[in-house]
């Protein structure tokens, strides 16, 4: 199972930022290919479109929340409850204004050089409508959530889980 560490930024504005999680990879060659030429070259675009993924399969993930007060776990959760909430509806508004923009890209492919117009906004649009499908399945009470308080540390190695998913 993979796991997916979040941490609570902010109680009262329920900010909580996934820190942890699995990285993309593909069995098939020629996408790993692709995958490692994000890494070596855009690192943050490959961590965002994991973290994309990872909201896709979070039904399959052990999910960890970090937090650092003594909160009680029922308003913990909460704050997890509200954040993906929040995070389902980022996720269809970036499908909307991406879906109603992509049918404009492919005149850019007249341009010369690569088609990074048509090819960044399709990418983009399938990783948010993935995060969004999944993300909408989601229920909060029955994802498999262990709670860490910053004075407790973490059980068991919680570092990140290569592996596609």
């Amino acid at each position: 199972m993979k796991k997916v560490t979040f941490e609570i930024r902010s109680l009262l504005g329920f900010k909580m930022e996934m820190v942890r999680y699995p990285e993309l990879t593909s069995p098939k060659k020629w996408i790993q290919k692709g995958i490692d030429i994000l890494k070596k070259h855009v690192p943050k675009f490959l961590n965002y479109l994991s973290r994309q993924k990872t909201l896709s399969h979070l039904l399959e993930c052990s999910v960890f929340i970090k937090t650092e007060r003594d909160t009680k776990d029922s308003t913990i959760k909460r704050i997890f409850k509200v954040w993906v909430q929040k995070e389902k509806f980022k996720r269809l508004i970036f499908v909307i204004v991406e879906g109603s923009i992509l049918p404009f890209t492919p005149i850019l492919a007249l341009l010369p050089g690569p088609n990074v117009f048509f090819y960044v906004p399709a990418l983009l649009f399938y990783y948010h409508l993935t995060s969004y499908l999944g993300l909408r399945k989601v229920d909060v009470d029955e994802l498999d959530i262990t709670i860490i308080h910053e004075h407790e540390g973490f059980p068991g190695d919680i570092s990140p889980v290569g592996g596609s998913i």
